[in-house]
């Protein structure tokens, strides 16, 4: 036993005795080394027999080679939701799409509205921009300063996205009047991979603006092969499923409004008053000389999710009574009151401009008149 112990301990190769070196050529990203990198890697083996040294086994010069392949991998999240009013043009949502792969890739961007949701926008524009801080957090103004690029949804493509880094997608539209308080429109932004018009592969034959494809085998040498390797989006089939290149995200615009009702109404105060302007309603005949009090009374639903601002109000005066006075109260912002004085023979209008009802708030305006 020991002259066989001693005799595999003269052939052994100890670690001491092995050394191995690996060669990368260019940057690692959090997504990894470049895509067409080569990764070359040698080795040196020591040896000995009857305690004497050998000639060393060195394979630097006929190194080990393998070529990174390019991940194709990205991620569509949605940056800004929007709370819009009815009519409101130019509504954004923001999205943000990075690219997490290895190598530069273009995205063909397109929009799936989703049926399942209470009114529909149905035309909208689209421009993207750099991530200008760098941080992949999209900030107001900085992020989207500036006209961006247009960009034409379903068509070609965007320019070159580097690893790891993020544009933002800005989708514009506009509102209908008919919107109501709380309905919604939610829109998916579907990024799908093209190959990128400068790779970062230096053996790059794929064609730019093409859309990327599992690569069927691998060539351990040369070119680098694509490998689809992103997760599932909102979008579902067949827009969107796990390893097919193309990511997607829902964004929301919700509607803010006020719901405003009004009515007005119409009593007796005095049929023989002594001071239209001040006296308590008692109710009597509308004989001529009585007094009639006119109440506009406007309303903003509880449940309302908006102010009413800039309320106007107009009331034309029947010719058959004579102005006395008008009063305001109970809105949350008061307004101006117009009023045509008591010398007024027709077309007497009163009315009340820059008034504001928040939620669950009632304004009224109150009118006195003479009958004529």
């Amino acid at each position: 036993m020991k002259g066989l112990f001693s005799g595999l301990k003269r052939h052994a190769v100890t670690a001491a005795a092995f050394a191995a070196s690996l060669l990368v050529v260019g940057p690692a990203f959090a997504a990894g080394t470049n895509a067409g990198t080569s990764v070359a890697n040698s080795f040196t083996l020591n040896y000995q027999v009857g305690g004497v040294p050998q000639t060393q086994i060195d394979t630097s010069g006929s190194p080990t080679t393998f070529t990174v392949d390019r991940k194709v991998d990205l991620t569509v999240a949605t940056a800004v939701n929007a709370s819009v009013s009815p009519g409101q043009t130019g509504a954004e949502l923001v999205y943000g799409v990075t690219n997490n792969g290895n190598d530069n890739i273009a995205y063909r961007l397109s929009l799936k509205d989703v049926g399942t949701d209470t009114f529909d926008i149905g035309t909208y524009t689209a421009r993207y921009y750099t991530d200008a801080g760098g941080d992949g957090i999209f900030t107001p103004g900085v992020d989207d300063a500036g006209a961006g690029v247009a960009y034409t949804l379903g068509a070609g493509v965007t320019a070159d996205v580097s690893p790891d880094a993020t544009i933002w997608v800005v989708i514009s539209g506009d509102v209908p009047g008919t919107a109501t308080n709380g309905q919604t429109d939610d829109v998916i932004l579907i990024a799908d991979s093209y190959y990128p018009t400068a790779s970062l592969d230096a053996a790059y034959t794929g064609a730019p603006g093409t859309n990327i494809a599992q690569a069927g085998s691998n060539n351990m040498n040369g070119e680098a092969d694509s490998v689809l390797a992103d997760g599932a989006g909102t979008a579902g089939a067949p827009e969107d499923v796990a390893n097919d290149g193309a990511h997607s995200s829902t964004a929301t615009y919700t509607v803010s409004a006020a719901s405003l009702t009004a009515s007005k109404t119409v009593a007796i105060v005095a049929t023989n008053p002594t001071n239209c302007a001040t006296d308590a309603i008692s109710g009597g005949f509308a004989t001529p000389g009585a007094c009639v009090e006119y109440v506009i009374s406007a309303s903003n639903a509880p449940g309302a999710s908006a102010t009413a601002t800039n309320i106007a109000i107009s009331d034309i005066l029947p010719d058959e009574v004579q102005y006395v006075g008008a009063t305001q109260s109970g809105f949350s912002v008061a307004g101006t009151l117009s009023t045509p004085g008591g010398g007024c023979a027709t077309g007497c209008t009163v009315g009340l401009t820059g008034a504001s009802l928040a939620p669950g708030a009632t304004g009224t305006v109150t009118i006195r008149a003479l009958v004529r």
